[in-house]
């Protein structure tokens, strides 16, 4: 009697679910040893030890540290939820907020939660670019993706309230202010707590925006 070989897209469900624990718990490592030592200073054994699987492991769910570092900053930005971040709970409901100030109250609380999870790691992307191409190419995505967010608020906050400024240059300023940067220069090294930038971005935004 042949015996049925299941190829890889016909894994039991246990197995799908394992192989999911393990890219998990592989990302979780990563994170740890990218905002420890950095890009250049990351080690894949390191990484491995951290996660507590095999180096050949993550190396054939990865393939390479640059992947390790983009589902790394991917998996952080989502926070856990499914699917563009565009689509997520918490940008609607922002989108959705029914007056101006209140939306941009909810921009300031996305951005320190966001960053909350992310902002470490966006910055070793950020350190990285300079000197690697590939990586270059996911900050500049990062960046992209931020900004494509901002326009999309800007027009929200538009229709509610008269702003001080287009609706162009209401995106820039979204998108300015709200970089990972300030987040983690203020938190790691200007003694803010994430509530005191959540509500200095607030109020930043408020002042910036609206009119009288």
């Amino acid at each position: 009697m042949t015996r049925e070989v299941k190829s890889p897209a016909q894994k039991t469900p246990l197995r799908r679910e394992q192989a999911a624990l393990t890219r998990a718990r592989i990302i979780e490592g990563a994170t740890a040893v990218f905002e420890a030592r950095g890009y250049e200073g990351a080690r894949i054994e390191d990484i491995a030890s951290e996660a507590r699987v095999a180096v050949p492991t993550v190396y054939k769910v990865f393939a390479n540290k640059r992947n390790l570092l983009k589902a790394s900053v991917e998996a952080a930005i989502r926070g856990g939820e499914a699917g563009e971040v565009e689509r997520q709970a918490w940008f609607r409901e922002q989108l959705e907020e029914p007056t101006a100030e209140g939306q941009l109250r909810l921009i300031a609380r996305n951005a320190r939660r966001m960053y909350d999870r992310a902002g470490q790691l966006l910055e070793v992307v950020r350190a990285a670019a300079a000197s690697d191409t590939d990586i270059e190419a996911l900050w500049r995505g990062i960046n992209d993706e931020r900004l494509g967010r901002a326009r999309t608020s800007a027009s929200s906050l538009a229709s509610k309230a008269k702003l001080r400024t287009t609706v162009g240059e209401a995106a820039r300023t979204l998108w300015v202010l709200s970089v990972p940067e300030l987040y983690v220069l203020q938190i790691h090294t200007g003694g803010l707590n994430p509530d005191d930038y959540e509500r200095w971005l607030g109020d930043l935004l408020v002042a910036a925006l609206l009119g009288d």
